[in-house]
């Protein structure tokens, strides 16, 4: 028994070099102490009681260590303000920098790849090649909730839209997705998820209100969002973002579909760096509006050299296509004209 005993206390130590160097020279000498005389009781107790102290101390670790990872963060940030080296208010104007530009575009340029992959058989081949849209999706999704939880836990940067938006998208989009799209063959009498696919975000959102302890990453995201209402439509861009990269080729059949996939992908992607980087709003409303206009006419250019149509019928489609897009995109300006005129009717008057 000596030697579980032994081994188990070195396996702890192995699990908590996980936590940050300042933790580990403060308290894991005591943690190991504390661990050896809990399994030395658990022992004398009896098998059952042991595992319980492994399952109790292995189910706690991830989020101990997630923990304490956002507390030395937040020590790095304290002291860099109270060195003078950053501004501890940041600008609500100010453009993302190279890196965080390229986290907010990641997302988008994932589901474009993850759009051209399932038009092939790489993950799937048949008969099970429609399990390729469930679990391209799962993974997405998978991926868009982590960015959201970290961009939560850091104050909310711009590029959280991103994935904010992305995480609303999806949820919404599985609404009507069953569990029978992850078997096969499929079996039409389950029932569809529903509200239960919003849980995710939820559990996401909690999780990071439990780590930083207050409801500060939701204030500060009701903050942005009154000040800056050009985020909220960088969380609506995802929609446009499925409609230009996947919905917009559905049922095309191009020898090139492929190429124009990429295309709108890249458009897409490029006006959301453009967004990122700019500081002023206007900059970002033209950078998405013009995204969504060069997207929109990749499109049409693919289906008018696969499948001709009336002239017409391009132009009425053209026209419709384009102003719908742009209400998606920026019904969020009337937050912007609401805060405005509240913010006149406070201004004092002139003095008589």
């Amino acid at each position: 028994m000596n030697f579980v005993i032994s081994s188990l206390t070195k396996f702890y130590s192995k699990l908590l070099l996980l936590y940050p160097g300042s933790f580990r020279d403060e308290f894991a000498e005591e943690m190991q102490v504390v661990f050896r005389d809990s399994v030395n009781e658990a022992v004398e107790e009896g098998i059952p009681v042991l595992m319980l102290i492994c399952l109790r101390e292995l189910g706690g670790l991830p989020v101990n260590i997630l923990r304490e990872f956002w507390h030395e963060f937040e020590r790095k940030e304290t002291n860099m303000v109270t060195n003078g080296k950053v501004d501890p208010v940041s600008g609500i104007d100010e453009g993302a920098g190279v890196w965080d530009a390229l986290i907010g575009v990641l997302p988008f340029l994932l589901f474009g790849i993850a759009s051209m992959l399932v038009r092939t058989e790489f993950l799937f081949p048949y008969p099970y090649y429609y399990l390729k849209y469930a679990y391209a999706d799962l993974a997405l999704y998978v991926i868009v909730l982590i960015g959201l939880f970290f961009g939560l836990i850091k104050g909310v940067p711009r590029w959280t839209y991103s994935y904010l938006g992305w995480s609303m998208f999806l949820a919404w989009s599985w609404m009507g997705r069953s569990v029978d799209g992850f078997r096969y063959p499929p079996f039409t009498h389950d029932q569809p998820l529903g509200w239960w696919s919003w849980l995710p975000i939820l559990f996401v959102i909690g999780l990071a209100l439990f780590l930083t302890r207050s409801f500060g990453p939701l204030r500060q995201l009701v903050r942005d969002v009154w000040q800056d209402w050009t985020r909220l439509s960088l969380a609506m861009y995802a929609f446009i973002g499925w409609l230009a990269i996947a919905a917009g080729y559905d049922e095309n059949h191009h020898p090139y579909l492929f190429a124009f996939m990429a295309a709108s992908t890249l458009a897409i992607s490029g006006s959301v760096w453009a967004f990122l980087r700019s500081r002023k709003a206007g900059k970002q409303t033209l950078a998405l509006l013009a995204g969504c206009v060069a997207a929109y006419i990749i499109v049409r250019i693919s289906d008018a050299t696969w499948e001709l149509g009336p002239w017409h019928a391009e132009v009425y489609g053209a026209i419709s296509i384009i102003a719908f897009l742009s209400l998606i995109m920026f019904w969020p300006v009337l937050i912007g004209f609401v805060r405005n005129s509240i913010s006149d009717e406070e201004r004092p008057g002139p003095v008589l």
